[in-house]
């Protein structure tokens, strides 16, 4: 079988933009960072870059990665790693292009260090250490220029921490303030707003407001406001849900929220609990629950309008994770400039997702606009099948014959890499007919390799041994599939190495190739992996299987439009002779073409030669024959058209005729 190598190399570019569309708050799934699943990632943002920064994974391994996502362009970067080193169990706050992060731990090591970060310019800069213990999980909230840290929990003999600091951005200096009111704790909830700071909820080592009395938990529901001004603690209504802690929160448009964490038994909440808190009316309104079970140590980040929610541990699937999901929390950020043609009055926050071509955005689409950035709502759904008119399978509905889809640079694939078995194999479905092309495969080094198709009863339908070249290959297949479900592709023996991803979003199933072809799993244990075969071509199977007439001259014609009456040649010709006609002779002596059966002459020539001779009467009384023809004198002639003539019989029977012309 023939190959060849392609080398493409395309860069995907999703930009995120904001419609005027309907306004309705839901979670959506984006994709995964390329790095570690985690718990107490430190997570900020600007108006472009989202960040997550160091945590502890699966595996109680430190982490300092630094992980940066565009908004613009829907996309994950790994930077240099946080110069802090490893680190657990820390925050951070954030404001303009400014972060500030640092506590949390390193084994049984409390750091106080300090630092500040530019996000544009990726350059860490360390700040005044902290003067008071170093700590886990504390309290870190931003109010008016200066950053408040309290609470949290270490290896001293008290354990959980109730103490206030405040560091001053402009001296670069720390003062301690007074304790928080309500009882020590660690993984409170916090937030700030306005001028001031509000904490509360969280683990202690007593019993407390909120604690649950039937356990020895004390996680706790009671709330505070520190306001910065008066340097004064106010105690707030308690939440009323479910008392919580170790959960992630941010604030956003003069309101708070808390998101996820554990229960009141400092085990998973039912859901992943989503809560604004209102201060102005000291109120508290629940939202919808991020997608999934509740986490343990997750983190968030604010772009805009958009809450971005990331990592954590799903204590009830012990899963942990690095993906990043987000929930829109107001229609007021959008496109501001009058000119572009996503611009709506209503919007109040310029979000740089100004767009000046208008099309169809879905890529699943016959119309998809890969240059348009606002979708003009005409996108044009695939229809896959025969556009050929001149086919028997003629679909007038069909807009296109070929595609393909499940490319090799499909960001939501994830990072892979060579793989050396045969054990797992690509499934798939077919919902219309279709010829198998090509597929495409990514070869560590030059050898070669069995290629099989099984049906949905295990049963090989196609096998063929390509040789590859290092790198790209593109391998002919050239196979028809039909209607049905479960096929499985994959290697048959040896592989010596073929590019498999292994970190596939979790979203990526089902693969659409137009809406004939579903791509919807691999046979291994773990979904997140996709074997092999990227790049599938497929190509609609017109059918042109000729249809036969017969013809009046005794000829079978062929016709392609289904109303032939024989669909073999030999069966028409066979057939067309026993249908040739046959004439009779009519009153005014012409021959007329009768194919029923009834004519007296098998020829035209026949009935033309005795047409003159013969009449309808004679042809219903086979008895009587005509003797002569006279005319009105009674002298024998023969037929004088247009003149009377007496036409006599042997019965004696005479009839006046004139032939006229």
């Amino acid at each position: 079988m023939n190959y060849h190598i392609k080398m493409r190399f395309v860069i995907l570019i999703t930009l995120s933009l904001i419609s005027i569309e309907t306004y309705s708050q839901s979670w959506e799934y984006i994709n995964d960072y390329n790095g570690p699943s985690r718990h107490h990632p430190m997570t900020f943002s600007n108006e472009r870059y989202g960040f997550v920064i160091a945590g502890v994974s699966e595996n109680s391994q430190y982490l300092s990665d630094v992980h940066r996502y565009d908004s613009f362009l829907g996309a994950w970067e790994q930077l240099n790693d946080f110069p802090g080193g490893p680190r657990g169990l820390a925050y951070a706050v954030c404001f303009d292009n400014n972060a500030f992060l640092g506590f949390g731990s390193y084994a049984n090591d409390y750091p106080t260090d300090w630092w500040h970060y530019s996000m544009n310019e990726d350059v860490w800069t360390q700040l005044s250490d902290f003067p008071g213990e170093g700590r886990n999980h504390p309290a870190m909230i931003l109010v008016n220029n200066k950053i408040y840290v309290g609470l949290g929990s270490n290896s001293s003999a008290a354990f959980n921490l109730g103490d206030w600091w405040e560091y001053d951005i402009s001296s670069d200096s720390w003062q301690q303030k007074t304790d928080l009111p309500g009882n020590p704790r660690h993984h409170p909830f916090y937030f700030g707003i306005g001028n001031s700071a509000y904490v509360g909820f969280g683990h202690g080592s007593l019993p407390g407001p909120g604690s649950n009395p039937t356990n020895p938990y004390n996680v706790y529901n009671d709330f505070y406001k520190y306001n910065s001004v008066s340097e004064e603690w106010t105690q707030l209504s308690d939440f009323p849900g479910e008392a919580r802690v170790a959960g992630t929160q941010f604030s956003f448009n003069e309101k708070g929220y808390i998101l996820s964490g554990d229960g009141d038994n400092h085990s998973s909440l039912d859901s992943g609990e989503f809560w604004e808190y209102n201060p102005s009316e000291d109120q508290w309104t629940q939202l919808p629950s991020h997608i999934g079970g509740a986490r343990w140590a997750p983190g968030t980040f604010i772009i805009n309008c958009d809450v971005y929610f990331t990592s954590g541990l799903d204590r009830q699937t012990g899963v942990y994770h690095n993906d990043i999901m987000k929930f829109k929390l107001d229609t007021i950020c959008g496109c501001t400039d009058p000119f572009a043609v996503n611009f709506a009055e209503h919007y109040e926050i310029e979000d740089g997702t100004c767009c000046y071509v208008a099309g169809c955005t879905n890529i699943n689409s016959i119309n998809y606009n890969p240059e348009a950035c606002f979708d003009d709502g005409n996108c044009i759904p695939y229809n896959f099948g025969c556009t050929n008119v001149l086919a028997n399978n003629f679909d007038s509905l069909a807009n296109h014959s070929q595609a393909s889809g499940a490319s090799f640079e499909n960001p939501l694939f994830g990072e892979g890499g060579f793989h050396y078995n045969d054990f797992y194999d690509m499934v798939f479905n077919v919902t219309k007919d279709f010829n198998l092309v090509s597929v495409d495969v990514f070869s560590e080094a030059d050898f070669e390799v069995v290629i099989e198709i099984l049906n949905s009863e295990n049963i090989q339908i196609f096998s063929n041994t390509y040789s590859l070249n290092q790198g790209l290959n593109t391998l002919d297949i050239n196979f028809n599939l039909y209607t049905g479900s479960d096929y499985r592709i994959g290697v048959l023996g040896s592989n010596s190495g073929l590019y498999r991803n292994n970190n596939a979003s979790l979203n990526l199933y089902p693969i659409l190739v137009s809406d004939a072809l579903q791509i919807t799993s691999s046979t291994a244990d773990d979904p997140l992996y996709f074997y092999y075969f990227y790049n599938w071509e497929i190509e609609s199977q017109c059918d042109f299987l000729l249809s036969y007439n017969c013809s009046d001259n005794f000829a079978c014609i062929e016709v392609n439009d289904g109303t032939g009456a024989y669909d073999d040649l030999n069966e028409c010709e066979a057939a067309c002779v026993q249908f040739s006609p046959t004439w009779n002779c009519s009153d005014n002596f012409a021959c007329i073409e009768v194919n029923d059966g009834t004519g007296l002459f098998s020829t035209i020539e026949d009935c033309q030669q005795f047409c003159h001779t013969t009449s309808i009467t004679q042809l219903n009384n086979s008895n009587k024959k005509l003797r002569k023809i006279t005319n009105l004198l009674g002298q024998k002639t023969p037929i004088i058209k247009n003149s009377p003539m007496f036409y006599i019989y042997d019965d004696g029977t005479v009839e006046k005729r004139v032939i006229i012309e």
